[in-house]
């Protein structure tokens, strides 16, 4: 893994980009429902690797590949390191014990492998589970693109075993739909912000966050990059109207 060199270059405009994504996504996982307390929302991990570090990227690789295919790049600026990172920094649970950050991302793993085996199950998937792709992920991770969906949809839904899902997620709708939802934004997130190109500093916090690879996703979409002042008025675009 990179290392995290300290900088204190602090880079304009990503410090705001960040507190947005803390407050929303706190906003959405925060639940109103009792949350189980803090020391047991860590699960216990099974001999099968469930909940692994190699598990927890297999998955979250193919989430990030079904949103974003790999053809255009989404594995290769490892968006799944984007999403694991910022469920494992930025997601605050409320529950008896006040307002804790926790991570997730092992639990999230797990939850979505639940509902691709309830999917699974049903006998709707409509192509042959594929565990070559991604070997050290499970059930969520051998579905084909849409199955993966389909996966997404129950929770969405609720239409899972919500007792079957580890904590906190168990017996938690408010959590699990509000997770859920934020996974696709993650994604999307990781691959337009250009996080990829922060180099090593990446996985460091905004503040010791510097460019240190060239910004290719921007130029793809001649998107012109961060404009300072948006806010105030610059002129018209054209001189006059004509009908």
């Amino acid at each position: 893994m990179d290392k995290e060199p300290h900088s204190s270059s602090k880079q304009h405009g990503q410090g705001h980009f960040y507190d947005k994504i803390t407050k929303n996504v706190t906003n959405l996982v925060s639940s109103k429902e009792s949350s189980p307390p803090l020391e047991h929302s860590v699960i216990s991990l099974n001999k099968s690797g469930t909940g692994t570090d190699a598990h927890i990227q297999a998955t979250l690789m193919a989430l990030a590949d079904a949103i974003i295919p790999s053809t255009l790049g989404a594995l290769d600026l490892r968006i799944d390191d984007y999403v694991k990172w910022t469920l494992d920094r930025f997601i605050s649970l409320q529950g008896e014990w006040g307002t804790k950050i926790i991570p997730i991302s092992a639990q999230t793993a797990i939850m979505l492998d639940v509902a691709a085996g309830q999917y699974i199950l049903s006998g709707e998937t409509s192509e042959p589970l594929d565990f070559s792709t991604y070997p050290e992920g499970g059930s969520f991770a051998a579905l084909c693109y849409e199955g993966r969906f389909q996966a997404l949809r129950l929770l969405e839904n609720l239409q899972v075993d919500l007792e079957s899902l580890p904590l906190p997620f168990r017996n938690n709708a408010g959590l699990v739909q509000n997770v859920v939802t934020s996974l696709h934004q993650l994604v999307m997130f990781g691959y337009y912000s250009e996080w990829f190109s922060f180099g090593p500093t990446r996985l460091a916090y905004p503040e010791n966050q510097r460019n240190e690879r060239q910004r290719f996703i921007w130029d793809r979409l001649d998107y012109p990059g961060i404009s300072f002042g948006y806010r105030a008025h610059r002129g018209f675009l054209v001189e006059e109207f004509s009908e």
